[in-house]
């Protein structure tokens, strides 16, 4: 009975969980969730990159060096399928048109011949 429960709850740890950035200095992260984990690595597609700020929730997923985080919760919803926005914390962003246009901080518009206008 006391080997089944430990495996058990070994394996309930196994499963990726949400959690929250609590510490966000210089690429050095850690995060809340069931467990909290410090020194935890960030994962993103190739040639992106992000310093994850305090408070924004995350999954968090186990790896052979520990927690690695996969990416944070998301805002998309009001976007169209397809579409794409690049924001920051500060409010600066980019938002990629299922047109080929590109929106830059929703004031500059480069249509996908390259001609550009302000809104």
């Amino acid at each position: 009975m006391w080997i089944s429960r430990m495996l058990a709850k070994n394996h309930e740890s196994e499963k990726a969980q949400s959690g929250y950035i609590s510490m966000s200095n210089g690429g050095e992260l850690e995060a809340g969730s069931t467990v909290n984990a410090r020194g935890i690595k960030a994962y993103s597609p190739y040639g992106y990159s992000a310093a994850v700020p305090v408070g924004e929730e995350v999954i968090l997923v186990p790896s052979a060096e520990g927690q690695a985080i996969l990416g944070t919760r998301e805002g998309g919803a009001s976007l169209p399928q397809g579409e794409v926005e690049i924001s920051s914390k500060g409010g600066a962003k980019i938002l990629l048109k299922n047109d080929g246009t590109v929106i830059i901080n929703g004031h500059y518009v480069i249509n996908k011949e390259g001609e550009v206008s302000v809104v």
